[in-house]
């Protein structure tokens, strides 16, 4: 019973795609709410619009940044035997195994019961999508231990943590963006926060955090030269020359690196206006939600909406650090030991992980890349270790492997380091699995209890200012 409804569900998904489900579902949610038919309507057509632009956007600028990045790598001359095959082909094979297609039904329930129980402030199923986030390592469990159920449990445990994530990051990233009511619960996109929060302490103790390299500071130093569309043409020609450095002879080769740049200016000047109409569609829910909890009529101080990270990610500062790190991440690909693979087919998605550290650094361009470049290089050496599994799962998934290709992964899963921690411990050979799952366990009920007890502390930690929370956290939070 239960697989049919999920073999539906993901049929479901599959023909009607987050254009369409995510705007029913916050419809639905709207209404749920009480908020009036009429706006709920309306903002879920200003949503639709919203996504159907962004999808747009990045099909074009991912279809000239994979040319750019292939010739990149091409130029290193060396050649790895891990293939990145990029997030959309994760998500595919996990959607595609039967733990993954039943966490689509089993996880919505999840989420609404740790919703509905005040575990989490966030409300995840208005971005059931990235659930393969961390199904893919609950995959990787499965085929390790031949168990279907410890991989269904490490899923619905790593959630958790998923979840805590999203809850401690809600102010930092809603005071950055400007986005009042919303979180980020795909994981490969804010699991580096979690690294950005202690580099944020060591950045102030020695005197770095008094250097501001942001969008706003770079215009005001350079003027019209630090605008979004001039940093966008500077990246795109300097990446341009770096990947046609061989042919930068010809008239072809100018004509595309001018190609893509002024492609990636225009991202960044056209980008907030349809993030402005993504959002509008969210301000009826907002509101309403904030007149009932001021009234009383909903006993709960916080609510969060889960959000698509497309809405994150063409910020100037999120797109100029990863544009920055796609460079990075190609040169340290060959520079570490070990590392059997080089990001290509996720390369362009390197903003995404960015989101974490740019709310964190409330933009800061400097210290995004600095931290991001000991993140994503990490990735590559998780993204090696977990390759013939990876593979196995794939294979197993229906995927068809290309001629010379030996194994797969995706970078950007593999930017989830936290879930590849999680995943090594429950794979754990005898007794030591178990006693590595209670000491995960401990960890996240410690780490709630005090998230609970002191969140302001976590909030500002994860880059939210004083001046902020004291406008957010309602008088009935515990400080």
């Amino acid at each position: 019973m239960l697989g049919a409804i999920s073999t539906g569900f993901k049929s479901f998904m599959d023909i009607f795609g987050s254009t369409i489900l995510v705007p029913i579902v916050v419809f639905i949610l709207s209404l749920i709410l009480k908020v009036k038919a009429k706006d709920a309507f309306r903002a879920a057509i200003f949503m639709a619009i919203g996504l159907t632009a962004f999808g747009l956007i990045l099909n074009i600028l991912w279809g000239q940044m994979d040319t750019i990045m292939s010739l990149m790598s091409a130029n290193i001359g060396r050649t790895f035997d891990v293939i990145d095959v990029g997030w959309p082909a994760a998500s595919t094979i996990v959607y595609n195994n039967s733990l993954g297609m039943f966490y689509l039904i089993i996880g919505l329930v999840w989420n609404v019961v740790l919703f509905l129980t005040k575990v989490t402030d966030s409300f995840q199923p208005t971005d059931i999508w990235n659930y393969y986030q961390f199904c893919a390592y609950a995959g990787l469990v499965q085929f390790a231990t031949g168990s279907f159920a410890l991989g269904m449990f490490f899923a619905l445990f790593s959630n958790l943590y998923v979840l805590i994530l999203s809850d401690i990051i809600g102010p930092a990233l809603q005071e950055y963006y400007g986005y009042d009511g919303l979180t980020c619960t795909c994981y490969c996109c804010t699991a580096s926060a979690l690294l950005a929060a202690p580099f944020k302490i060591l950045f102030d103790k020695i005197g770095l955090g008094k250097v501001k390299v942001d969008p706003d500071t770079i215009q005001q130093r350079l003027g019209f030269l630090g605008e979004p569309a001039m940093i966008g043409v500077f990246l795109g020609i300097v990446m341009g020359i770096l990947a046609y450095v061989k042919q930068l002879g010809t008239l072809a080769s100018w004509s595309a690196i001018l190609a893509f740049a002024f492609t990636l200016a225009a991202m960044l000047v056209i980008y907030p206006t349809v993030s402005g109409l993504f959002v509008r569609g969210l301000i009826p829910i907002s509101n309403t939600m904030n007149a009932r909890m001021r009234t009383g009529e909903i006993k709960r101080d916080y609510f969060l909406i889960g959000i698509d990270p497309a809405v994150y990610f063409g910020e100037t500062a999120n797109v100029t650090s990863g544009v920055i790190l796609m460079a990075v991440f190609i040169l340290t690909a060959v520079l570490i030991p070990g590392n059997r693979m080089i990001p290509l087919a996720d390369v362009p998605a390197v903003p995404f992980m960015c989101i974490g550290l740019t709310l964190v650094f409330q933009g800061d361009i400097l210290k995004s890349v600095i931290t991001g470049a000991i993140w994503g290089s990490c990735a590559h050496l998780v993204a090696t270790d977990c390759s013939a599994l990876f593979t196995e799962a794939a294979k197993a998934a229906g995927f068809a492997m290309e001629e010379g290709q030996s194994y797969v992964i995706s970078w950007l899963v593999s930017c989830s380091i936290p879930l590849y921690i999680l995943y090594k411990g429950f794979i754990a050979s005898g007794a030591l699995r178990y006693v590595m799952i209670a000491i995960f366990t401990v960890i996240y009920l410690v780490w709630l209890w005090h998230f609970k007890k002191h969140r302001r502390a976590w909030y500002k930690a994860f880059g939210a200012s004083d001046e902020y929370l004291d406008g957010y956290m309602s008088k009935g939070a515990a400080e």
